[in-house]
This record gives structure tokens, sequence and C-alpha cells, in this order.
């Protein structure tokens, strides 16, 4: 069972606190695939029954530890808060630096995908996703592109850009790393030319 941190002293949320900075640490280095509740145990000090006790599972812990990376990646958010760049600019230069930080820890994307049921779980949990990935934002962003106002238009035009680009890289990153014939059949172009491309296609009547 998972434990609950209401009323719980401030050793236990040092404890929990450990787990997940060592797990963040881990997930730095190696990425996710290699990693086991085991190895955080031992990066953390700790014995694998307090893992258990705090987090309840890999799954758990590994949807806390994503929430934080991707806390991190304030250079690509802040993009979306510079109106000295046109619009699309804006938008571009956010999903350049937020795939190009995703990147850099193999597996995440996919990761990120696998925690949708812990989002969509209940309301409170999607605030608080919506809130990490600017998500209003990112709609904001694409009605001064699109010159939309419905608000259920603009998240489906959010989810229909975000799927095309962060979608290939999941896909890719999930790749077997002994078929190299795969990954030949799925080579990407660069990234900003995937990312031109599908605005190109998507926005052109905007233009």
């Amino acid at each position: 069972m998972v434990k609950s941190d209401n009323n719980a002293d401030p050793s236990d949320k040092d404890t929990k606190q450990i787990i997940l900075d060592a797990t963040v640490d881990l997930i730095r280095e190696e990425g996710f695939s290699c990693i086991t509740l085991r190895s955080i145990a031992a990066r953390a000090e700790t014995n694998l029954a307090l893992v258990n006790y705090y987090y309840g599972s890999k799954e758990k812990l590994f949807g806390d530890a994503v929430k934080k990376l991707v806390s991190t990646f304030d250079d690509a958010f802040k993009t979306l808060e510079d109106d000295s760049l046109p619009p699309k600019e804006r938008m571009k230069l956010f999903f350049m630096r937020y795939i190009m930080n995703l990147s850099r820890y193999p597996g995440m994307a996919r990761q990120m995908l696998d925690q949708r049921h812990h989002i969509m779980g209940s309301q409170d949990e999607y605030a608080k996703y919506s809130k990490l990935m600017r998500l209003e934002r990112i709609k904001e962003v694409l009605s001064e592109i699109t010159g939309e106002q419905d608000r259920d238009k603009l998240m489906m035009m959010m989810m229909q850009v975000y799927g095309a680009i962060v979608f290939p890289v999941i896909m890719v990153s999930s790749l077997p790393k002994d078929r190299e014939d795969l990954k030949e059949f799925f080579r990407l172009s660069p990234l900003e030319e995937q990312i031109d491309g599908l605005f190109e296609l998507y926005f052109h009547k905007y233009n």
C-alpha cells in the first residue's frame, strides 16, 4: 500500500524525497529501461521494503520522476512566454527544445505516454499535469497562430500537433536496440525539418 503524505512526519518526507531523487539521478545516468526498484533502493541507501512502502510500484515512482524531470524543462517552456517572437516561431522553438530535452532521457517519452491513466485518473491530477505542461499557454499560442477561439477546437489542435511531433520520438525510442534494420527503416529527418514540414501542412491556411 502506498503511504499517504497526510500527517507524515518530516523524516517520512525526507525518505520519500531521497528515493525520488535517487530515481531521477539513475534515469539521467542510465535511462528508464535499466533501472530496477533494487537499484533505486541501493542508490537511495535504503531498503526495497521502504521503496514499496512509499510508492507502491515502480510505475507510480516513475510517474513522479517523470513529473520532476519535466519540471526542469524551463528552457522549452520559457519560449512560449517570449512575446518578442511571432507565435509560430515560439511554438517551433518550444517543440525543438522540448524534444531535445526528452532525447536526453532514453525512454522518457514512452514513459510519459504510459502514465496517461494516472494523469487522467482524477481532475486534480489532470490539473497538475496541465499546469506542469503549460497546456493553457500552448492553446493560447495556437489561438494566436490560427485566430481560433473555441477551447475544444484548440484542445484538438494541440493534441494533433503534439502527437504528430512527439509520437515519432516515442516510436523510434521504443525500437529494440538490436534491430538495426528497423532503425534504418524508421530513420527520421532532422527535428527542425520535421517541425517545419508539419507546420507548413497544418498551418498553411493561416499564413
